[in-house]
């Protein structure tokens, strides 16, 4: 195979311009891509035909119809946009990974992994006398409301919930006292923050927090690009950021 060429899907905007130029400090070259403003030259169709691998970094508006575009010409994916309905486009994401492999990353920050695995080990290992919180924070023009990550360490946090016979329900924090078996979830948009989420364990003797803070978004462009050289190592399938790090997917 000669030099590995990569498309990105959103490449106009400010992470796509963040993946392409780390696309090319990492060597591979970047190939056909997509973008709202770039659709009348290439289309969804034409990208992955013309690449060896495919990031995407769009709109989850989108994600239906790159979805059907894939399946045309299937190459190895890495899909890092957030907000797009999974349970509703599981046929299609079924679809196409049982012919090529495909990872759904919603933050390609290996700290933000990291993050997610060490609070999957504390919400299973602690009891509900410790009441979970989370918290999150991004700049002022995101629109997604938990962000991706958070709603991903939520579900982190139920499954870690179930796996030792606990329930538990995620709610807006608000005035009033706090009901039993609840995660409390709050969200902050201000400024130009490109990223934190805190998760806190407390009981009425002690706290334990579990924080990422990303500073630059070009974390992200640098995960993503480590992603999509790992995916074109793997045979058909769906994976995840543990995956490319080695990391049991599901400690719950």
């Amino acid at each position: 195979m000669g030099q590995v060429t990569i498309g990105i899907i959103g490449i106009s905007g400010r992470m796509g311009q963040a993946v392409s130029a780390e696309v090319e400090k990492a060597g591979y070259k970047v190939g056909p891509s997509y973008s709202h403003e770039l659709a009348d030259q290439v289309s969804l169709e034409e990208v992955f035909a013309g690449n060896d691998v495919v990031i995407d970094f769009s709109h989850a508006s989108l994600t239906a119809t790159l979805l059907e575009a894939a399946l045309t010409n299937p190459k190895p994916l890495v899909i890092c946009t957030t907000g797009w309905d999974q349970a509703a486009l599981a046929d299609k994401l079924g679809q196409l990974t049982r012919q090529v492999p495909v990872i759904v990353a919603s933050n390609t920050s290996i700290g933000a992994a990291m993050q997610r695995y060490l609070v999957q080990v504390v919400a299973k290992a602690l009891g509900d006398e410790f009441d979970i919180n989370l918290h999150e924070r991004h700049h002022r023009f995101k629109v997604d409301s938990p962000s991706g990550t958070a709603k991903t360490l939520i579900a982190d946090i139920e499954r870690a919930k179930q796996a030792r016979g606990e329930e538990i329900t995620p709610y807006v924090v608000s005035d009033g006292a706090r009901e039993p078996h609840q995660l409390g979830v709050s969200v902050a948009r201000c400024g130009s923050i490109v990223g934190e989420h805190e998760v806190t364990f407390t009981s009425l003797e002690e706290e334990i927090t579990i924080k990422h803070t990303a500073f630059d978004r070009t974390l992200f462009a640098k995960g993503a690009v480590k992603c999509a050289k790992w995916v074109l190592t793997q045979g058909a399938g769906q994976y995840t950021i543990f995956d490319v790090l080695s990391l049991k997917a599901d400690i719950a």
